[in-house]
């Protein structure tokens, strides 16, 4: 008989660890003699706070920084037996956030760490720890519900343009405006690629088309310049599905037919099947809404520009007041030096890491681009700071006779309010 709990310690993975304060010379000597990790866990003191990349570790430059301070920060789990919900739980943070979970012990001393990778695999050789949702849709074969199932198009070309921290981002996008638009249950089944909702209503045309629009918005200001990524959903009514065998054959073929149409496209399967399209490309709201981004950072950079220069951290903390959808702000100077600590929006309710003065951001697009161009809005990362998916905004400006250059990063949290909030008259 299978055991109805599992140890964590017991799906965690070894993985060599490093001490915080080790430079990045020394950190790639190490990554050369451990050849087969990908990644490593870093220790401040015997503590662990995060994992360092050897990928990342090889894009840099600057030796003299630490492994604590590129390192990436992850969720801790203390050791325990948990349950089926419990794997699951952690199961889909996993799927979310696409970074490993550190385990601990009791007193907060390293273990290992889990990865999505091994979850899966051990979810998948073990039936009784099917994802609820699935269960939940077989228990409703039959019944008055509606399971609406969601996926995305092209996503094998943006990956290898992009990669697959960007594409894990357009699934988070994905999620929120769901989450956002549409009642019932929302689970991602990241293995199918999918995400499905099991609600007692069918969504309506103009909910749906609302959904494609605001998707839209999002996606095209941060990857305006791939425009080939498309939204393809169905909805099955549950009442006119009498067999696994059925719903599954429904789905594949509902799902074959949306993947061939043009553009973004609902197929709502019931007694009348009805279809819902979208053409993203004759929106016109993402260049005013860049406009608007790039024109309040103007502003606020002129009122920097024309304060001497230490009064800049005070003007730049009263303008969170007039543009609150920034969450920090930072100065560097022409050789891409920062020179202010990282001005944090006291508003937000998330963890912000302070930046220093000092820190060498030269590399950084958002600064090259700055400096080349005069301004620029970058394409969607994952920031050190937060931890989170951001955009930077950038821009030159001279103060006395020298060059400098003020970044603000808006969260990937700020971004779907600020292009939910916006309306095509607000420029």
């Amino acid at each position: 008989m299978r055991p109805s709990k599992v140890s964590l310690v017991d799906l965690s993975i070894s993985v060599p660890t490093v001490p915080y304060d080790i430079t990045l010379k020394e950190l790639k000597g190490v990554f050369e003699e451990l050849g087969i990790y990908r990644f490593l866990t870093v220790l401040k003191g015997s503590t662990p706070i995060g994992i360092v990349y050897r990928s990342r570790v090889e894009r840099m430059t600057n030796g003299n920084l630490t492994a604590g301070e590129v390192a990436t920060l992850c969720c801790r789990l203390r050791n325990a037996e948990v349950s089926r919900e419990s794997l699951t739980g952690i199961f889909d943070l996993l799927r979310l956030e696409r970074e490993p979970v550190i385990v601990t012990d009791k007193k907060g001393r390293y273990l290992g760490v889990l990865t999505y990778d091994t979850v899966l695999h051990y979810i998948s050789q073990h039936r009784e720890y099917t994802l609820p949702i699935v269960q939940k849709v077989h228990s409703a074969i039959g019944k008055g519900e509606y399971l609406c199932v969601f996926g995305l198009k092209n996503m094998d070309k943006f990956r290898r343009i992009f990669g697959s921290e960007k594409q894990e981002s357009v699934y988070k996008i994905l999620y929120e405006d769901i989450k956002d638009l549409f009642g019932g249950e929302v689970s991602g089944i990241m293995e199918r690629g999918e995400i499905w909702v099991l609600t007692p209503n069918p969504p309506s045309k103009e909910t749906v088309k609302e959904f494609f629009r605001e998707f839209h918005k999002e996606y095209s200001l941060l990857f305006g310049e791939f425009q080939q990524v498309y939204v393809y959903g169905l909805c099955l009514d549950m009442n006119l599905i009498d067999s696994q065998e059925k719903l599954y054959e429904k789905k594949k073929e509902l799902s074959d037919r949306a993947r061939k149409i043009e553009g973004s496209v609902f197929i709502v399967h019931s007694l009348q099947p009805t279809l819902v399209l979208h053409d993203p490309t004759k929106q016109k709201i993402i260049t005013n809404i860049k406009r608007k981004i790039l024109s309040d950072f103007r502003n606020i950079v002129e009122k920097v520009r024309s304060s001497p220069k230490d009064m800049w951290e005070f003007i730049l903390y009263d303008m969170f007041e007039e543009y609150p959808y920034f969450e920090l702000f930072y100065i560097m100077s022409g050789r891409g030096l920062q020179i202010t600590n990282n001005i944090v929006n006291p508003k937000v309710d998330y963890f912000v890491a302070h930046g220093k003065k000092g820190t060498d951001r030269s590399e950084k697009s958002y600064f090259k681009e700055a400096m080349e161009g005069g301004s620029f809005i970058s394409d969607i990362y994952l920031s050190k700071a937060t931890d989170d998916f951001c955009i930077t905004v950038s821009e030159r400006f001279a103060h006395e006779g020298r060059d400098y250059v003020l970044a603000g990063d808006i969260n990937f949290r700020e971004i779907h309010r600020l292009v939910r909030s916006y309306r095509e008259t607000a420029v």
